[in-house]
């Protein structure tokens, strides 16, 4: 069952290893270590994901690179996650049949979260897909 608009999550991803493909001053891409490219797709996904990172960047995600992408340089190797996180949920959408975004297992559902601080922020937040190729988990908050 997916959270609703409003609920608060808590947000955790298990750690994978992924290789630094490029580094500039607002993003790191990496080969995103989940899913697999989908050639029979139209989307041309190329296998990379770009994750913002410094304090100045506007863009927000709740995955984590370590070491720090300011250390890192192409060719290295990093872990990404998402340690658990609570966040809110602006809102949620399914997917029947599967959402083609280009990779395999497509997912069959997408919540956007963001932290609740920026709970009335409707251009912060990052989209988040489940049931595909991400083990993303959730877990209801219950205060």
């Amino acid at each position: 069952m997916l959270p609703q608009v409003g609920d608060e999550v808590v947000v955790s991803c298990e750690p994978a290893c992924a290789e630094v493909v490029r580094v500039d001053a607002r993003y790191i891409t990496v080969k995103w270590p989940w899913g697999v490219i989908d050639d029979s797709s139209s989307f041309r996904w190329d296998g990379t994901n770009a994750l913002p990172y410094g304090d100045a960047h506007p863009e927000w995600v709740p995955y984590r690179i370590e070491p720090a992408a300011s250390e890192l340089r192409v060719g290295d190797m990093c872990t990404v996650s998402i340690p658990p996180t609570r966040l809110h949920v602006g809102h949620h959408e399914e997917y029947n049949p599967p959402r083609n975004l280009g990779w395999s297992p497509a997912p069959t559902a997408g919540i956007h979260v963001l932290p609740p601080e920026k709970a009335d922020d409707e251009e912060a937040g990052c989209m988040l897909y489940l049931g595909g190729a991400e083990p993303v988990r959730l877990e209801p908050v219950e205060d």
